[in-house]
Order: C-alpha cells, then structure tokens, then sequence
C-alpha cells in the first residue's frame, strides 16, 4: 500500500495497489520458443496471461494462435538470433543514445566552455592584479621594496681543489671494477697530456666521460672532505611606508595600527572614543570658546606628552604617574599667560573648563600603557590628539551658536533662532551624541570598506 504524493498534496488520501506476476522459468520458455517460431509479442503476452492463469504451456501457445490480440501501437519484434544469444537481453530505453558526431560535439562544447571559464578567470586575475598595484602604489608610494638580490660573491663558489670523478660504462654481465686514484696522479697525469699549460679554470664536482671502450674500468678518485658552506642569513623583512606586505596578515594587522594612528577622523578621541567630553559639552557654547579650548588644548596635550615622555626616558620610565600630572600642571602656567594676552579677559568665560585641561583624559590615559615612546612619536601622536579635540571644538562651538543665536563667530547668518537649547549643557548632550553617531558611522563605513579591500586583494594569496 503505498500513498499517492500527488493527492497527498491536494489533501486526499487514496492507496494504490502494485501486483506485480510472477514469472517462472516455463514461461520464459514459452516465450522463448514463441518468438523463435515468429510469434508476436501480443500472442507472447496472451500466452504468459493463459499460463497464470492455471493453462499449460501448449494450451496457453494454442489459445494465443487462434485468438490473437493486436494492439494498433505495437511492432511486431524481429526474430531473435538464437545464435548470438542464449538469454534473454535487456536493452535499457530510459537514457538517449549519442552517435560518435554528437559525443565529438558535446566533448567540444564542454572544452570551448571550459577555455571560456579559463579565459575569464585570468582576465579576473589580470584585473585583481592591476587593482592590487594601484593600491599599493597609492597606499604605499610609486617606489616597491627593493628585493635583497644574491650577489656573486654570496653564491658559494666551486671547489678548484676537489677532484673529478670519472665513470665508465660497463655491461651489466660484467663487475664493476672501482680503483682509487690519488690525486697527485690524477693531476700529473694531466699535465703530462696536455700540450700547452692553460689557465686554471674551476671545474664541476662530477663529470661524466663515456670511453670507446666498454671494458675500461671505472676509477674513482679519493676526494677531500667538502668544506661546510655557511647558509646566508635571511634578510630581515622590510617594514616601513614604503614596504608592501606579502601576505594577509601582516597588510590587516598594518591597516588596524593606520586606523588606530589616525587620531583625526577614525580614532578622534572625542567622538569615538570619548575623551574630553566636559570641556566640548559645558563650555563650547559658541566659536569663540571653542577657539580658545583650542589653542589651550594644543599646547596642553602635545607639550605635556612630550615633556612627560622626555623625562620618563631619564627616570628609566618611573613615577610615570607624578610625571605626567606634574607636567600638564608645569605647562599650565604658561599657556594661561598665552592665552590670556590673545583673549584677554574673555578667558574668564571659559571657568573652571580651562584649569580642567590639566587633567584632560587624552593626557592622563596614556600614563596607562607602560611601554616607553620615542620623543619625536610622543609630539607626534599628542599633535593628532590635539588637533582631533580642535575639530570637534570648532564644530560643536559653531554649531551650538548657530541653532541658539543664528550667527558664527558675532556674524549673523539666520535671523531666528533655530534651537534656544543648544545653548545648554542639554543642547549640548544632544548635539555631540547625534554628531558622534553620524561621525562613528562614516568612519565604521570607510574601515568596513578598507578591511574588505585589503581582503579581496589578499584572497588568492598564501596568508
């Protein structure tokens, strides 16, 4: 009993019934002997039917004779060459059957689409490859890392000295005879032979000599020990702005230390990893302030990195946390002068914003790392922080004077006022937070982009 898939999807449930009849080897004789005698394949049918039907094979051949059932379709078979066969042959009808021309054709179709599918995938590789050159020359310079060529005088040298090793050929019914020679003699007998002295010239290690006759005996000289040749030294890997990286690896972990250095837009330190809130949300009201935590922000944060790294290198790196805070309080000083003769008693709209500085958390989280900068990274690195704080400032400074009093910088641009709050703290939370989620987005968008490009040009590439 088995269930019909076709009504079981309309919801249906009918059963089937399969007999199949069985067959014996007095039918398959029947029919056999039949179809010798010509008999059709509706009287070889007919026959089988009467015999299961409980008939014996001559009356089931003679019902079928008298009473034949011709069906408007079928052909009668051709008569069986009993000669070439002994049994019954089963020639399956469910899969076509080519010719040579059509297999010929088929085979060309396949290997014109296999040479399609070459052609595209080296015109791929062609292009990969051109792309992966433009952006190395972009990213890297117009000049590739010089490649440490071997020079004559790193390859090893051949041995003048070590002796040549003469074979013979022999039949293979013959023993091989070996003879040590000295070589003393092997020299001598050299000299002796040859008419003119030539200059030395530093022969290969074995050569081969196949002599006339084929009963020489094989002489094998004794040769000196082969002096250990030392391996070169790998040439170290070159690292730098102008070294391209060979593998996936080392191009991903260069691209993560870009985007981690590039304090100004992917790692700016307000918006992204938010350091120094308090100074852009409670006293940027308007460009002016803006202007002035600027500068004061400038020769803060680079200056007191500098300083407090020049003297870590003379106190072996100790009492890193006193030296970075007693710096940025050594350098306050002079910066409210500075500050105070550019602005004069505006200064005092900045508050408690400006002393604030000292401890600005853009100076104070590197007393965390305990590895030990250079100097010139040190300025260079607290430059780029400095100047990431700037940009917010001035951003966030126009901005809010902008919605709360339509102008920038005292100038009017709109005569009304777009948003009173800005001019807040409130104003300013909502600000920054909206400012910092456009500006992680582009940045996250652009990384996304880098990563998957530095991917992709690395794909085919042994990692």
């Amino acid at each position: 009993m088995q269930q019909n898939p076709n009504n079981r999807r309309r919801g249906e449930e009918r059963n089937e019934t399969l007999i199949i009849p069985h067959i014996t080897k007095e039918m398959v004789e029947t029919a056999r002997r039949m179809a010798e005698r010509g008999a059709s394949r509706a009287e070889i049918e007919q026959a089988i039917a009467a015999m299961q039907a409980g008939k014996t094979p001559t009356e089931a051949e003679s019902a079928a004779q008298k009473k034949p059932i011709v069906q408007p379709q079928a052909t009668a078979a051709p008569a069986r060459n009993t000669a070439a066969h002994s049994d019954t042959v089963i020639i399956p009808t469910s899969r076509p059957r080519y010719t040579a021309a059509e297999r010929r054709a088929m085979l060309e179709e396949v290997q014109r689409r296999q040479a399609e599918r070459e052609a595209e995938r080296q015109k791929l590789a062609q292009e990969e490859e051109s792309h992966f050159r433009t952006y190395r020359d972009r990213e890297y310079g117009t000049n590739p890392p010089p490649r440490a060529a071997k020079s004559l005088a790193d390859k090893p040298q051949p041995d003048a000295t070590k002796s040549r090793t003469i074979r013979t050929s022999k039949p293979a019914a013959d023993a091989t005879r070996t003879v040590q020679v000295p070589q003393s003699e092997l020299r001598a007998a050299a000299q002796k032979a040859a008419p003119a002295p030539q200059p030395v010239q530093p022969v290969q290690t074995t050569q081969q000599f196949i002599p006339e006759s084929a009963q020489a005996p094989q002489i094998v000289p004794q040769t000196q020990p082969k002096p250990a040749v030392p391996a070169p030294e790998a040439a170290p890997k070159r690292r730098g702005p102008v070294g391209m990286p060979r593998t996936y690896a080392e191009a991903e972990a260069a691209l993560n230390e870009r985007i981690r250095a590039d304090h100004i837009w992917l790692s700016n330190p307000v918006l992204v990893r938010g350091l120094g809130m308090a100074p852009v949300i409670g006293a940027a009201l308007d460009g002016q302030r803006a202007l002035m935590l600027c500068i004061a922000a400038l020769i803060l944060v680079t200056f007191t990195r500098v300083l407090a790294v020049a003297v870590c290198h003379l106190t072996k790196n100790r009492f890193r946390p006193v030296v970075y805070c007693y710096s940025a309080a050594l350098l306050y000083i002079p910066t409210y002068i500075l500050l105070y003769r550019l602005f004069g008693t505006d200064l005092s709209l900045l508050g408690i914003y400006l002393p604030i500085m000292v401890v600005e958390p853009a100076i104070v989280k590197r007393m965390e790392f305990a590895d030990l900068e250079p100097v010139k990274d040190a300025f260079r690195h607290g430059f780029n922080n400095a100047l990431g704080m700037c940009i917010v400032l001035l951003i966030v400074g126009c901005l809010r004077e902008l919605l709360a009093t339509g102008a920038v910088f005292g100038n009017v641009i709109l005569h009304n006022a777009l948003l009173p709050l800005a001019a807040l703290p409130a104003g300013g939370f909502v600000i920054v937070g909206i400012l910092a989620a456009v500006w992680c987005a582009a940045a996250n968008l652009y990384t996304d982009y880098k990563h998957e490009e530095v991917r992709r040009l690395y794909a085919d590439r042994k990692h």
